[in-house]
């Protein structure tokens, strides 16, 4: 289906085939033609169904082909049409004009199609002058005027709403990813508190076994081999639930990379402009002599940040400051304010994750709007200088 709205069409119309719409296109072509020859012979004069009858298949026929070539078939009705209201003969109210201008509206931008309308509303009334000057009195364009101007309202308006509808199919495609991954951060979150709470069961019974054999080794040698025993087996089972719990944890191939860094903030913000979001870098020290952990910690906060602009403030830009000093790095992500900005939600495991990694290297991390407009991401830790 090419020209019907699927939200407002009825449901019959939604199950029609490409061919069954060509079909459809010829039988119109064809009734418009046998409609408008018929009424060409109410002239008495057969010199006037001379003249006109090729101007009539001409405003008529192209019709059939007005969805693979609406341009092509708009320009060849029009010029008939124009012809004919210059050698004083009207073809109202043969409405042949509306189709492929109602197909050429859909498929191009607005700006194109009223530049297209103008042109045909131009024609039109150059067909009319000309009729005039040579005192033709049965030239009228009214009707095809009227009747262009409705359609391409009609066209433009069901264009748009095809474009809505568009849009919102694809934010919500965005929206099911998001949901899903943040599923996987949730589900992987929970493995890896199970993962600590199991780690650290096994690692209290080590120590207590531990101590106990280091006590009794010298008068009870028995129960100081029980308790090494005990710490034998706890210790494997520790190692081969940490394996699975890291199998699965590892269990994409993009984590099996290495870990990005403060290297990789050029290819993030690269990334980041693709989505729409310009990014401005601006960085102060040598951040990649920091240690790995700590690049990660930092990307990953400006990975976060930079994805919530993309995702609540669409057209805004980011800027990311960066500053390694002596004993402190202070991290900076801020956005200008936005005409689209979205209303802020629930706080999220995106700020909350920020958070926990800047606690992680004992630093601290704020955000909120800022005064100015826009949104500030602000990360300040310690370091103890180059790995």
């Amino acid at each position: 289906m090419s020209d019907v709205d699927a939200d407002l069409a009825a449901p019959w119309v939604e199950r029609l085939t490409a061919r069954t719409w060509v079909i459809l296109d010829v039988v119109l072509a064809l009734v418009l033609a046998a409609g408008t020859l018929a009424h060409l012979f109410a002239f008495p004069s057969a010199v006037a169904r001379a003249e006109l009858g090729p101007l009539v298949l001409a405003a008529t026929l192209p019709v059939a082909v007005r969805r693979r070539w609406p341009g092509a078939t708009l320009v060849v009705v029009t010029l008939a049409m124009t012809v004919a209201t210059a050698v004083g003969h009207s073809l109202a109210p043969d409405p042949a004009i509306a189709f492929p201008l109602y197909s050429l509206t859909l498929a191009t931008s607005r700006r194109r199609s009223l530049a297209v309308l103008v042109a045909v509303e131009a024609a039109l009334l150059a067909g009319l002058g000309v009729a005039a000057l040579a005192q033709h009195a049965e030239g009228d364009v009214t009707f095809s005027l009227v009747l262009g101007a409705a359609t391409w309202v009609i066209g433009d308006a069901v264009r748009a709403r095809r474009g809505y509808l568009a849009e919102q199919e694809r934010l919500g495609r965005e929206r099911a990813l998001d949901e899903a991954a943040r599923a996987l951060v949730e589900e992987r979150l929970t493995i890896a508190r199970e993962l600590h709470d199991v780690l650290a069961h096994s690692l209290a019974v080590i120590a207590l076994q531990s101590g106990v054999g280091r006590h009794v080794i010298d008068d009870h040698p028995d129960q100081a081999r029980e308790a090494l025993a005990a710490v034998e087996s706890t210790s494997r089972g520790a190692l081969d639930e940490l394996r699975r719990v890291l199998g699965a944890l590892r269990a994409d191939e993009e984590d099996r990379g290495p870990a990005p860094g403060l290297g990789d903030l050029d290819a993030l913000a690269a990334r980041v402009e693709g989505a729409g979001t310009p990014v401005t870098l601006e960085l102060e020290g040598d951040g990649t002599t920091l240690a790995p952990g700590l690049q990660l910690s930092l990307y990953r906060i400006v990975q976060e940040a930079l994805t919530n602009v993309v995702r609540h403030a669409p057209g805004a830009r980011a800027t990311v400051r960066l500053r390694v000093g002596p004993e402190v790095v202070d991290l900076e992500v801020l956005n200008t304010p936005s005409a689209r900005t979205r209303p802020p939600g629930p706080v999220g495991h995106g700020l909350i994750g920020m958070r926990e990694r800047a606690s992680l290297y004992g630093g601290t991390l704020r955000a909120g709007p800022r005064t100015t407009g826009g949104f500030s991401v602000r990360a300040v830790l310690p370091h103890r200088g180059a790995t």
